[in-house]
């Protein structure tokens, strides 16, 4: 921490899919942003005069005084937000979707804005694959990340309009390292995240997430990152022990987690060309598990095992 640093509440708000819009309306996008925010922090009791905000093209990264109380803003501010994006997007053919991340930590302040760790992992925590893909998945318009640290001093305490039961764990890999973060979507009473059974069924209606892959019927199929990086949500897909059918578990879970791996003639976005004659290896080393189709390779945990899928004209 450095010598000038002060702990604040930090957010980071991110739009969905912003790189599809226009500019005329990526410019309405944005002043919608600043306006659920604004009345979240006015009808929540959180003074403009407490905020230092600071614009991010498609959002903004805010740093909230430290007399203002966490709970406040995890709890009323983040319920407000979700009550009037919700009122606004009835009237929107496109809604805006919303990605919130939230932490505490210290950060410095120089001419030009704000500074430090805790302010690099509040964006990393709206800004990852995992939090896009549960939004996605949740067919809704919010979703809230918060740290690790900030459950844990907080959230798992609950308050008003705060319960902790509503918040799922998952396992981030960031570019500092992995993290453990934890998902609120609001509306829910158990937001789906990497590593549940149904987390590969795309709930959304007509869109896929953002840089998924959509089937005919215009809904997502299942991204690699539904794989997940929680070793231990991995481990439970395989069975309470996370060995016992290794093989025949470890092919059943890529496959259906991965189906263009194998080729699905289903999944639009991977041509003929590329399909025909793919071969992917399931390899364990040691307790660890890795998918290998010779573009890419990626793995998970605790599965035991080899597959090697034949070519298409083989099957």
């Amino acid at each position: 921490m450095g010598a000038g640093a002060v702990y604040k509440f930090l957010m980071s708000v991110d739009a969905r899919g912003s790189g599809r819009y226009l500019d005329n309306a990526k410019l309405r996008m944005r002043r919608r942003i600043y306006a659920c925010a604004d009345d979240a922090f006015d009808s929540s009791g959180v003074g403009r005069s407490l905020i230092h905000r600071e614009d991010r093209g498609d959002g903004f990264l805010a740093a909230v005084d430290a007399r203002v109380p966490p709970a406040q803003l995890i709890g009323p501010w983040l319920a407000e937000l979700y009550q009037v994006l919700r009122d606004g997007n009835e009237e929107l053919s496109v809604p805006l979707g919303l990605r919130v991340g939230m932490h505490v930590g210290p950060v410095q302040h120089d001419d030009d804005g704000l500074a430090g760790e805790a302010v690099d992992q509040v964006c990393r925590l709206a800004e990852s694959d995992v939090t896009r893909d549960v939004l996605a998945h949740s067919g809704r318009d919010l979703v809230c990340v918060v740290s690790d640290s900030l459950y844990q001093a907080i959230v798992k305490h609950g308050g008003r309009f705060m319960e902790p039961s509503t918040y799922r764990p998952a396992r981030l890999m960031l570019k500092e390292g992995p993290l453990t973060a934890w998902y609120h979507i609001p509306g829910e009473t158990r937001p789906a995240v990497p590593g549940d059974a149904e987390f590969g069924a795309f709930r959304g209606a007509g869109a896929a997430p953002e840089g998924g892959r959509g089937d005919r019927n215009g809904t997502r199929a299942p991204s690699r990152s539904d794989l997940g990086t929680d070793a231990r949500a991995v481990a439970a897909a395989a069975g309470p022990d996370g060995q016992q059918g290794a093989d025949g578990d470890a092919r059943r879970f890529v496959a259906s987690s991965d189906p263009w791996l194998v080729g699905d003639p289903t999944v639009e976005g991977e041509s003929d060309r590329d399909r025909e004659g793919a071969h992917f290896e399931v390899q364990a080393e040691g307790d660890s598990i890795f998918v290998d189709r010779g573009d890419f390779r990626y793995g998970t945990t605790h599965f035991g095992g080899r597959h090697t899928a034949p070519p298409k004209e083989e099957r």
